[in-house]
């Protein structure tokens, strides 16, 4: 599922609260929590987390939180074309607030 997200929105950062499936958003939240447990050595709570799941989920451009955020700069560049993708297939720049 996290692969098909991808191919659709063309990143695979997953909202946790993603209206159009709330399951995937979950899985998602709940690796990066596993990955965050690995880390720090915790083995007893990183549910499977390995390093094999590691280099498969990263295969595909998946990041792991807060430390993925680009410059304020190439993130605004990297959203406006995002935009404008939206407003061409769409036929109007009012995005949702939520992941559809």
């Amino acid at each position: 599922e996290l692969k098909l997200f991808k191919t659709k929105h063309g990143h695979a950062d997953v909202p946790q609260r993603c209206a159009a499936n709330p399951k995937l958003g979950l899985w998602v939240s709940t690796q990066r929590q596993t990955y965050r447990y690995y880390k720090a050595g915790n083995k007893q709570t990183s549910m499977g987390m390995c390093e094999e799941r590691i280099k498969n989920l990263e295969s595909i451009g998946f990041k792991w939180g807060k430390e993925h955020v680009v410059s304020k700069a190439q993130s605004w560049v990297e959203m406006f074309e995002e935009l404008k993708l939206f407003k061409t297939k769409h036929g109007h720049a009012d995005v949702p607030q939520r992941c559809a």
